[in-house]
């Protein structure tokens, strides 16, 4: 197996060996940018497929997959004048009966007194990094924990949003009032199942000061999906998380429940640690994150837990190759398509990846 991934690993890395992109100008008013990743998993099972997303209807099993963490997201800005904007997102990545995806498109007005107002389609602001999420070259890690973040299906929802920004002292702060509507598939390619989220109202207020980051957020919505037996879920779904980065030392974490308060409740617990330590063009670092499910439409299901060591290697401006290498326990938050002996078991899996992330 290992052998398979450093072979793909050099073609990914010829591929993406090639000088810095700029951004794109078109006209007076826009601008084209865009990021991607490149990746390969392989795992040493084939009872289950790994997968990064919940949306995702397949995922990595010993052969290796290049589905799973690739992906192509295209933005353009579009700035009218000192008031008026526009904003508009494609992503290409793997999602049940889906392949290219408008994840926004909004317009944006600036508003007296630090407030902006946007309507649209925009990021759901759920955890500390939901506007990077996709841009792999962002973060110090490979992937998100999934323990974490495979917690909500919808990563944009369509609405209105409310901004405020103010300087309090040393302190920066940003505050959003979101409401509206999402949706998203989960399940199998062959099964899916549509989740649709209703009546969001979504409160995320981050506070920056030096090199510290607080974010604290709550979002609720009337879920509602063919397989619950039931018209719908008044959700709750509660966020803090913090940072530490002085350019050298990069630490983070982030704690998330979900309380439904139904007779069957998906409710749940999950939190995650993750540490860097920049080193000239190369930044070791390790994570760990943990998902209980609390409620007792899961059945009883054990918790999941994973384990993480990785390294960025930024090849090239504007290019970072990363390797992972994770043990993954559970089948809640991270595995699809089990066989009834993986699902009975909840065996520990090794997953290998490797990826190369860019930005243009």
């Amino acid at each position: 197996m290992i052998y398979r991934l450093t072979r793909y690993t050099l073609a990914i890395a010829t591929l993406c060996a090639a000088p810095a992109f700029a951004a794109t100008t078109f006209g007076e008013y826009v601008t084209l940018t865009g990021f991607g990743t490149i990746g390969g998993v392989a795992t040493n099972t084939d009872e289950a497929q790994f997968t990064a997303d919940p949306r995702q209807g397949k995922g990595a099993k010993k052969s290796i997959d290049f589905g799973v963490d690739s992906k192509l997201g295209l933005q353009a800005n579009a700035n009218f004048n000192d008031t008026f904007s526009a904003v508009g997102q494609l992503l290409v990545s793997r999602r049940i009966n889906q392949t290219a995806a408008l994840e926004w498109l909004y317009g944006q007005a600036k508003l007296p007194a630090g407030f902006d107002i946007k309507v649209g389609r925009m990021v759901l602001p759920l955890f500390m990094l939901s506007d990077s999420r996709s841009v792999g070259y962002a973060a110090h890690w490979l992937r998100a924990p999934e323990e974490v973040y495979s917690q909500y299906t919808a990563s944009s929802f369509d609405g209105g949003q409310l901004v405020y920004r103010n300087a309090i002292g040393p302190v920066n702060l940003t505050a959003q009032l979101s409401a509206g509507k999402a949706h998203g598939d989960i399940g199998s390619s062959s099964n899916p199942n549509r989740i649709s989220d209703d009546n969001i109202k979504s409160v995320n207020v981050v506070l920056e000061s030096g090199d510290w980051l607080v974010r604290f957020g709550q979002t609720t919505a009337d879920v509602t999906s063919p397989f619950l037996p039931f018209p719908a879920i008044k959700d709750k779904f509660t966020g803090l998380g913090v940072q530490y980065d002085n350019g050298t030392a990069v630490v983070m974490a982030e704690y998330v429940t979900r309380r439904d308060g139904g007779v069957i409740a998906f409710d749940s617990d999950s939190w995650y640690v993750s540490a860097g330590w920049r080193v000239g063009n190369w930044t070791p670092y390790a994570t760990v994150s943990h998902f209980t499910a609390t409620g007792n439409a899961y059945g009883g299901v054990p918790s999941d837990s994973t384990q993480a060591l990785g390294l960025r290697w930024n090849a090239m401006p504007n290019l970072a190759l990363k390797a992972q290498v994770q043990n993954t326990k559970g089948l809640t938050t991270s595995f699809t398509n089990a066989a009834p002996a993986f699902a009975a078991e909840y065996p520990k899996v090794r997953v290998l990846s490797l990826v190369a992330d860019f930005v243009f």
